[in-house]
């Protein structure tokens, strides 16, 4: 089974779901043979002789990751991270602010660096059927939720001083300043 899923955003990511349909025309994906099942969320075009979901319950979406042969996802954080926790084919098409999938192209920004770390990435149909042709395992080292928990206390370990909260806090909230909403 092939699992495509694309999250919960609020912006249709239709570009893949053409791409898929265009596969599916060409025969690379065979819903006749495997069967295929894509978490569409908000787009609006859906591809033929698919089994489609809207949103699914989290353990259902868990039951799917764990049954599918491979996996075509967007390139959301917290599906990054689910990825990288299983020993699956997968691959990752970032949403892109260009064609209105997202609100920037911190997508496109993650899968670079994704990229460079040895993660499939399909920009385009053809990359996307390349992958396919030769899916293969990808490992990825540090998932970002791990690698933003690490900068993050970095960042505290290195600027977070008692003085530097304290100037912070008179800055940002002056109680002198405050008045009760309710008196």
């Amino acid at each position: 089974m092939i699992l495509i899923t694309v999250g919960t955003e609020k912006f249709p990511f239709n570009r893949l779901m053409k791409w898929i349909d265009n596969l599916i025309a060409q025969n690379l994906i065979e819903p006749e043979k495997e069967e295929i099942i894509v978490q569409y969320g908000t787009c609006t075009i859906i591809p033929n002789g698919i089994k489609g979901h809207s949103v699914l319950k989290q353990t259902d979406f868990l039951s799917l990751v764990n049954e599918a042969r491979l996996i075509i996802a967007h390139c959301g954080e917290g599906t990054i991270d689910l990825l990288a926790s299983i020993e699956k084919p997968f691959v990752l098409v970032p949403r892109s602010h260009s064609f209105q999938e997202h609100v920037d192209n911190h997508q496109i920004e993650l899968a670079q660096q994704l990229a460079k770390q040895g993660i499939p990435v399909a920009y385009s149909l053809e990359a996307l059927a390349s992958f396919l042709a030769e899916p293969f395992v990808a490992k990825l080292p540090v998932t970002p939720t791990e690698y933003y928990t690490q900068a993050s206390f970095l960042l505290e370990e290195q600027f977070e001083t008692d003085l530097v909260k304290e100037q912070l806090t008179e800055e940002l909230i002056d109680l002198g300043d405050l008045v009760p909403i309710f008196s």
